[in-house]
Parts: structure tokens; C-alpha cells; sequence
């Protein structure tokens, strides 16, 4: 089954839902310590789709100038904003957040 877990730096602070549709952080995170444009406020689970929101403003945009080259790179024929998600993790070097996925 596939998975998606929220990290920060290497310590996993939120885990997909059983049913699938969320986010949830895990019991003892503080709220402090999850992304504040992500669990607004006091939310403690997030819906699916506000990840994928927030996931794709973390990738470089299909207008950026060296993009085909990027996408070249990463094996992809065209702009396609999960995939580069999947393979770069929505890892910024600006904050320690970066998403965790599985296939199995």
C-alpha cells in the first residue's frame, strides 16, 4: 500500500490518514513545528488535496527558463507538477519540510 508521510529534516511529523484523504500530524508534534502555511492555525489534519496545493508551490514553475532541460533530467516529457513533486520530495532548501512517498 503507498504511503505519504510529512517530514522535518529526517523525523517523520505527519502520516497519511487510514482512509486516505488526509494529512494528520502525530501525536507529540507541536503545533510550532508543522508548516504554518500548511496546518493553519490549530489543524492537526489536513485534507489531501491542501497537500498537493502546498506541494506543488514548492517545485520549480513550467515557465522557469532552463525547464525542459530540468525536465530532461528528471526523465519526464512534460511538465507534470506531481511528478516533479514525487521525484524532488517538495524539498526547498529554505525550510526543513519534505514529503516522504512509497509505492509498496
Amino acid at each position: 500500500m503507498a504511503y505519504l508521510k510529512l517530514m522535518m529534516d529526517e523525523k517523520e511529523i505527519a502520516h497519511l490518514s487510514e482512509d486516505g484523504q488526509s494529512l494528520c500530524a502525530n501525536e507529540g508534534v507541536p503545533q510550532y513545528s508543522l508548516p504554518l502555511n500548511l496546518f493553519i492555525g490549530d489543524k492537526r489534519e489536513v485534507p489531501l488535496v491542501d497537500v498537493v496545493v502546498w506541494a506543488k508551490k514548492r517545485i520549480f514553475p513550467k515557465n522557469r527558463m532552463d525547464c525542459k532541460e530540468i525536465l530532461k533530467m528528471m526523465g519526464l516529457p512534460d511538465y507534470n507538477a506531481w511528478e516533479i513533486v514525487k521525484r524532488t520530495n517538495a524539498c526547498l532548501m529554505e525550510d526543513p519540510y519534505w514529503l516522504r512517498f512509497s509505492e509498496d
